[in-house]
């Protein structure tokens, strides 16, 4: 799909490339200008021919007879009044019998007596003539004389049940319903009588191509045609019904075929057809020998357009003195020469109709249009008003001219044409224009409702590209399918490359006929992903002036951890700074890092990347003092850069980390005075409730949480809350933590944790730590260390199976504490001994254990109700030794 207008450059097409207002290469020209050529050239043509009628034929047949006299079947019976007198008396002598009656009708219709036609028809034809031999062809008289008088429907009704079921008069009532037909330039009625009858006469062959004709029914006609042969083989001239409706058509071989066959009403027709084809010479052979007058000069005219003497063609525009002659040449002129027109001659053309006037005006406009002045072509679109189909038609070629200035206009136009018009090709256009401009904007589901019935390869290449930008891949894919062209393998080699399949995707882009820029980035991204920077490098240093090209090659140099390279390609360019001072970074130049990153945000390119950069660096310095000046720095920039608000949001949780509360404090109060409808707002205020619950500015911590919840309900914030109630509260921080066990996905382990602390019966304690069980096994033995601390000796022997438990889970976490409490039941029931051993067991396997220590102290008073005093001074000393 050639590009004519691009309108700007704008998101992607794959991870990172262009997106292109595009007009399709044939929408300038569309069906007004690339079939011209075909337009009929002589309007003025009339193929009219005389051919004989049986009607007339059977009048003068009829008129002769009864002038010379029969006298056949001679009867004494009055053949009636009819003739009473003068020729009637003489006549009524000769004629008599059935053949009387029927002579008498016919003689009287004759002589123009239609109404007493009628009247001996009324008289005789059921007493005299019906079942006769003559019944059908008084009938048909009687008609005759009917539709003379008035009677149209009644007479036409006779005729066409007689020329559909007659025996010998079909033809005669055929060639009269035609003859009036034709008269009454009934065209439509015309076609339908002749395509309900069996055969046809020359005469009414003659009427329904005539009729095929003006109704412009040239499929019809050239069909009829093909099948009267027989007729058409015995009269040559039918054949300028058949060159005429091939020449509308546009059949110009045709009409060349059967050049030898055409008259001089079809001669200039034919000739045409030579210029259409671009065959002069043959054309000027039939143009001199035609009649002078204006088709000859238009003509002639043609031929000079054709040879390129516009002079000479100019000289015969200004003898021609109708418009229709000069829109003759006009359109073939535009048909032959679009787009590369002469507008001098074009200036020739002087129509005196403004309505004609403004053909000149709409093409100059739209020749204009494919030059890429899309100002001009608007001063001269916007002076069609006149011409209503062409007014309407410029609302299309409007939007094509706004398109490149003014979107909302091209918009309002494209639209406005879409309801008006039934151009189903440039309707598709228009919505193809429309959908781009949705794309652009960002507007993916407008500009597919846009494209729903367009089904052309162009609307298929940009759903795919909405379906990319949606990361909709299969559906990409999917429109693109059985589309041929290097738009449509480009889609299928970017689907793949975000499928991850570089290699498949290189194989796509080498089907790619003309490669340019976008198919080369596309093909280096593969390649870098597929870690060949060789061939990457081939095509990056065709297009190492191109920015976007530079910087998706460093990115990924950088990303693979060529970092030496990165600044090898970046010496002394300032533009690509702040990649040259990730990769200092990354080399360990933690001070040639930091100089560069100031000198980027001296140079007022204040960014996320450049001052996180710089305080990362100094973090991994490890020096403070530089950190929190850096940090206070941001809060004196004045500009908001784009992710400014999580810079300062992360830079208050750095501070925090680092136990800077004053530096956090001064950072979360910036960030509330700066930023009022930040994404990261409610995070800050977590994390200053929570620098407020740490330093015991519960208040302060209090409101910040209903600060949160007041902007609607939030599970940070209820945890909040509870946290800092803890300590003043601690019932109304329990009903918060309990809420949260059963409405909080997210805080229902942290909650039951809280509980395990703030409950004080033994029960509800057990109950929060068996929440654990099975699932977190460090908080359920730490919980199950409170729950055993509070229990009394009696409720403490009763848990010896839970302790049991805990020994036979081996686990080390719970191990300590279970040997230490059953040599306390051991011990409360006065079972010296195994106590000590037991306590023993907790001191040696888990010296580490808080539990240590207690083991080792009720082992001494285990000793001491056994009397054994000489091992004790040496647990003492350990004693003595562990407290240290």
């Amino acid at each position: 799909m050639k590009k004519i207008i691009v309108i700007f450059l704008t998101i992607f097409i794959f991870s990172i490339s262009h997106a292109e207002v595009e007009v399709p290469g044939f929408a300038f020209t569309g069906k007004e200008i690339s079939d011209f050529s075909i337009r009929p050239s002589f309007k003025n043509i009339s193929v009219s021919f005389n051919v004989k009628s049986d009607f007339d034929t059977y009048l003068r047949q009829e008129g002769f007879r009864l002038e010379t006299g029969e006298t056949k079947d001679y009867k004494s019976e009055d053949p009636g009044g009819i003739y009473s007198g003068g020729i009637g008396t003489s006549l009524s002598s000769v004629f008599v019998g059935d053949r009387a009656y029927r002579n008498n009708i016919v003689k009287a219709y004759l002589d123009h007596k239609y109404l007493d036609v009628i009247k001996s028809y009324n008289k005789y034809y059921e007493k005299k003539i019906k079942g006769t031999s003559f019944e059908e062809e008084v009938r048909l008289v009687y008609s005759f004389a009917m539709m003379e008088t008035g009677s149209i429907s009644q007479s036409l009704d006779i005729l066409k049940n007689t020329a559909r079921n007659g025996k010998g008069y079909r033809t005669v009532a055929a060639d009269r319903v035609a003859e009036y037909m034709l008269n009454m330039k009934a065209y439509e009625e015309m076609d339908i009588f002749s395509g309900s009858l069996e055969s046809q006469t020359p005469y009414t062959l003659y009427g329904w191509l005539y009729s095929l004709l003006n109704l412009k029914r040239f499929d019809r006609l050239v069909k009829t045609f093909d099948a009267n042969k027989d007729i058409i083989s015995q009269d040559g001239r039918f054949y300028d019904f058949y060159i005429t409706a091939r020449y509308s058509q546009g059949g110009f071989d045709d009409v060349i075929k059967d050049a030898d066959r055409s008259t001089p009403n079809t001669v200039g027709l034919v000739a045409d057809a030579y210029l259409v084809k671009g065959d002069r010479a043959s054309a000027d052979g039939l143009i001199s020998g035609m009649e002078q007058g204006s088709v000859k000069r238009v003509l002639m005219a043609k031929s000079a357009v054709l040879k390129g003497d516009l002079v000479r063609a100019g000289e015969l525009l200004s003898e021609l003195d109708n418009d229709e002659d000069m829109l003759n040449l006009f359109y073939y002129y535009i048909g032959k020469s679009y787009p590369k027109m002469n507008l001098e001659f074009l200036s020739q053309f002087n129509f005196k109709s403004r309505i004609n006037a403004d053909y000149l005006k709409f093409y100059t406009g739209v020749y204009y249009l494919a030059s890429g002045d899309s100002k001009t072509a608007i001063r001269y679109l916007d002076a069609v008003i006149f011409n209503t189909e062409l007014s309407e038609l410029a609302y299309y070629y409007r939007g094509l001219a706004y398109s490149t200035l003014d979107l909302n206009r091209a918009e309002r136009y494209f639209l406005k044409y879409i309801e008006n018009s039934s151009d189903e090709e440039k309707i598709n256009v228009s919505k193809y224009m429309l959908a781009q401009m949705k794309y652009i904007a960002g507007a993916y589901d407008d500009a597919l409702m846009l494209l729903t019935t367009c089904k052309t390869d162009y609307c298929k290449v940009l759903k795919s590209r909405i379906f990319l930008a949606k990361e909709k891949y299969e559906l990409a894919w999917v429109n693109v399918d059985n589309v041929k062209g290097d738009d449509a393998a480009l889609i299928r080699a970017t689907v793949l490359f975000h499928k991850k399949k570089y290699g498949d995707a290189l194989d796509y882009l080498k089907l790619i006929k003309h490669k340019g820029r976008d198919s080369d980035y596309l093909a280096m991204l593969c390649w870098l992903k597929l870690g060949n920077f060789y061939e990457a490098g081939t095509i990056f240093r065709n297009y190492n002036k191109d920015e976007e090209f530079i910087s998706s090659y460093l990115e990924h140099l950088f990303l693979n951890g060529q970092y030496s390279q990165v600044l090898k390609l970046t010496d002394g360019k300032a533009e690509y700074s702040l990649i040259r001072a990730k990769s200092l970074f990354s080399l360990g130049k933690l001070t040639d890092a930091a100089k560069l990153y100031n000198v980027i945000i001296r140079n007022g390119q204040n960014s996320f990347d450049a001052w996180n950069g710089l305080l990362s660096t100094y973090t991994a310095m490890n020096d403070g003092a530089k950190f929190e000046e850096t940090s206070r720095r941001i809060t004196e920039v004045k500009e908001n850069f784009d992710k400014k608000d999580f810079l300062v949001y992360q830079t208050a949780v750095q501070a925090l980390e680092l136990k800077n509360t004053k530096l956090a404090t001064v950072l979360l109060n910036y960030f509330f005075d700066s930023f009022f409808t930040s994404a990261y707002k409610n995070d800050a205020y977590l994390l200053r409730g929570k620098l407020f619950r740490d330093t015991g500015r519960i208040t302060q911590c209090l409101n910040d949480a209903e600060v949160m919840l007041s902007e609607g309900k939030s599970d940070d914030a209820l945890f909040l809350k509870a946290e800092c109630l803890q300590t003043t509260k601690p019932k109304q921080a329990l009903a918060i933590f309990e809420d949260m066990t059963k409405n909080s996905g997210r805080f229902r382990d942290l909650s039951y944790s809280k509980l395990i602390d703030l409950y004080s019966t033994p029960a509800d304690i057990l109950r929060a730590v068996n929440y654990f069980k099975g699932q977190d096994t460090v908080r359920y033995y730490s919980g199950l260390d409170r729950y055993l601390a509070t229990l009394d000796k009696k409720e403490l022997a009763e848990n010896r199976a839970l302790l049991d438990e805990m020994i036979a889970d081996k686990n080390p976490a719970g191990l300590a504490a279970a040997y230490f409490y059953i040599g306390v039941i051991s011990y409360n029931e006065g079972k010296y001994e195994e106590a000590a051993i037991q306590f023993m067991k907790s001191h040696y396997l888990f010296p580490t254990s808080e539990y240590s220590a207690k083991s080792l102290k009720m082992t001494i008073e285990a000793y001491k109700k056994m009397g054994r005093n000489d091992d004790i001074p040496v647990l003492e000393k350990k004693l003595k030794a562990m407290k240290r």
